[in-house]
């Protein structure tokens, strides 16, 4: 920044620039739609399309014969671990293998070749009834065998985000293609299979495939079918954690169970690999009602998103901002309403939310900004808004206090800032005001930089010699005043 501040007009921000540059270029704001989404994905349209010109009116293999073709690897690949490990007892479901014996699952080993060719059977096909049947077997029985593997490696995991993938691929083009019935069996098909009880107990996976939806909100005539989605997934999941009392997952354990580390996973799924079948695997199991009643609360955490995308994606922005605001201090869907504030360069409404968020304690930490342009969290954003909105006075306040409460260098830029919306008159009286603070604030614990720059730029040199007093090691610093 300059540091001159003479003339009466609009000043040029750096702060404010380089915000607006990251929100409109890289928050990923959908062309289709006006505001944010989480779970949605322009790019699940654009391998739709090009997977539409690859597509036929071919054959889907029949349910009980693509079950054996999955069915068949799996079996072959645990009955080799049964045979080489002494301490392997057979279930009804396949093996149980003491977890230190179970060697980690690697798929070179070729368990899941079933599963890639029934996939590329029904996803190849625009018989959309009998492909949607075919995947949803295909990741039941993925997640099934996963489940008695040690996914070490994480390569089972990884496989099965993908295999989520294709289906929300392939169920856009039935949103696209499918007469509005055909796409509302197809839809209840994946609800079912995102509500049984490997998906209930895994949150974050359970939402990625209940996300097939929000390619249904986009037309008129599915997009209440999409709600239909939602309420099953709330009905079932309440279902699930009634069992145990209507108030049961108000515990307050349950209630700290979201983090600032979840909040990333809320916000990108990258919690899935935590998330996913650690639990059954653990050795140190928790009870199953813990297990649901945790489930429940974080699903009641992660549906917001989904319901957030299904307004924004089916025209409702009011609605979809108003879920924002309501549950701001949720990460990220407060980072998410702040953005939405920044892209419409609604300056005012940013301000009022911003300052909320810095006077409410309970508010979450900044999860989806980058940490260079939110260095002061919320106060930061608060500070673009006084930026846009050219409040000199307000950022004359905001400034002088980084200034007073500085710790290092690195916070320099409060100096250089406060000078920037100062004329020379009112430099003149901020500098007196910082320095006649200072003194009266008492004994310092730390040395302050800033202030020690401010003492050096308008040479104040008594002021430097009492600062000495309390921090003598500052004399290199404030020799060329002294």
């Amino acid at each position: 920044m300059t540091m001159r501040a003479e003339r009466p007009g609009l000043l040029k921000y750096r702060e404010l620039a380089q915000m607006q540059d990251f929100v409109d270029h890289e928050w990923g704001f959908a062309d289709d739609f006006d505001g944010p989404t989480f779970l949605w994905d322009p790019t699940i349209s654009t391998c739709a399309r090009h997977d539409d010109a690859l597509r036929a009116d071919t054959p889907v293999a029949p349910a009980d014969e693509a079950e054996q073709i999955i069915d068949r690897p799996m079996r072959w690949y645990l009955d080799g671990i049964a045979a080489v490990t002494p301490n392997a007892r057979r279930t009804a479901d396949g093996i149980d293998v003491p977890r230190a014996d179970m060697p980690s699952f690697r798929l070179e080993s070729q368990a899941l070749a079933g599963v890639d060719a029934v996939v590329a059977n029904a996803t190849g096909s625009s018989r959309w009834l009998e492909g949607t049947r075919n995947l949803c077997r295909a990741i039941e029985l993925t997640a099934r065998f996963l489940s008695m593997c040690e996914d070490r490696n994480q390569e089972g995991l990884e496989y099965l985000k993908e295999l989520l993938q294709i289906t929300r691929i392939y169920l856009d083009a039935v949103a696209s293609h499918a007469d509005p019935s055909v796409g509302a069996q197809a839809l209840r098909m994946v609800t079912a299979v995102a509500c049984n009880e490997d998906f209930r107990i895994n949150p974050m996976p359970m939402i990625e495939l209940l996300s097939c939806c929000l390619s249904f909100a986009r037309y008129d005539d599915t997009c209440v079918h999409a709600y239909e989605t939602l309420d099953t997934a709330l009905a079932s999941m309440d279902a699930m954690a009634r069992r145990y009392g209507e108030t049961a997952d108000e515990d307050a354990r349950f209630r700290s169970m979201i983090d600032d580390e979840y909040a990333f996973e809320l916000a990108d799924l990258s919690g899935l690999a935590d998330d996913l079948y650690e639990a059954s695997r653990s050795d140190s199991q928790p009870d199953r009602q813990d297990m649901e009643l945790h489930a429940h609360y974080r699903f009641r955490q992660a549906v917001l998103l989904l319901r957030h995308d299904l307004m924004r994606m089916s025209g409702d922005v009011d609605g979809a901002d108003a879920l924002l605001r309501e549950h701001a201090t949720t990460s990220p869907l407060g980072d998410a309403y702040a953005a939405r504030l920044i892209h419409a360069r609604r300056w005012n409404d940013l301000f009022e939310f911003t300052s909320t968020m810095v006077a409410d304690q309970s508010a979450p930490f900044l999860v989806m900004f980058p940490d260079e342009l939110v260095p002061y969290d919320w106060e930061s954003l608060e500070e673009v808004a006084l930026q846009a909105l050219d409040d000199r006075a307000r950022l004359r306040d905001l400034y002088r206090e980084r200034v007073l409460s500085s710790f290092d260098e690195d916070e320099m830029p409060a100096l250089t800032n406060l000078r920037h919306v100062s004329t020379n008159r009112e430099w003149r009286d901020q500098v007196a005001r910082i320095v006649e603070i200072y003194r009266h604030e008492g004994t310092h614990a730390v040395r302050n930089r800033v202030y020690e720059r401010l003492l050096v730029m308008q040479g104040l040199r008594d002021e430097a010699m009492r600062y000495l007093d309390d921090f003598p090691d500052a004399w290199p610093d404030l020799a060329e005043i002294l």
